[in-house]
């Protein structure tokens, strides 16, 4: 009778989520990114740990999240520049040891733009980039890149490509 019960209450909180999820609805952490379509290169982006960065955390004032981002493109086409649009949310005061709650103060979506830059022999291919102050990063949307060639691809009405990040983020040990 009893793992019934548990059975029953598993599946409805699973109906339950997949409801919310159905409807478009969205918490303040997490906005459901816009779609790709034309992309002239391969996207991936993935979250990156902080851990690596304590030491040196305050003399950089970096406290905010970082993530890789991975880049394909055909073999002739060698990224030189990369201007991307990282789309979140911040919250005021949030620094490392605090934790984000129900009642914390979350001002709405956020943007910062980065750009990373390489060379025709050292182009742009796994570039990681931390945001200033994000609490959370929602999606990154690239909106030029460069070619060695010196061709541009600009972000348009009818080409956008934009990357969620995967939610999985690693954890170091930062007293090893």
């Amino acid at each position: 009778m009893r793992s019934t019960s548990m059975f029953l209450a598993m599946l409805l909180s699973a109906a339950s989520v997949a409801a919310h999820a159905q409807a478009g609805a969205s918490h303040p952490l997490y906005v459901r990114p816009p779609v790709s379509q034309a992309c002239p290169v391969g996207l991936s982006a993935s979250r990156e740990s902080a851990a690596s960065f304590h030491s040196v955390e305050k003399t950089l004032g970096a406290h905010g999240q970082g993530v890789q981002i991975n880049f394909t493109s055909p073999a002739s086409r060698v990224i030189v520049k990369a201007d991307i649009l990282v789309h979140g949310v911040r919250t005021p005061g949030l620094r490392e040891g605090l934790v984000l709650t129900e009642r914390s103060q979350i001002h709405g979506s956020s943007t910062e733009s980065l750009q990373v830059v390489g060379a025709a022999d050292a182009p742009v291919l796994h570039p990681v980039v931390w945001t200033k102050s994000m609490t959370a990063i929602n999606w990154l949307e690239l909106t030029r890149i460069e070619y060695a060639d010196g061709s541009v691809w600009e972000k348009s009405g009818e080409s956008q490509c934009i990357v969620a990040p995967s939610l999985y983020l690693p954890v170091v040990d930062s007293a090893q």
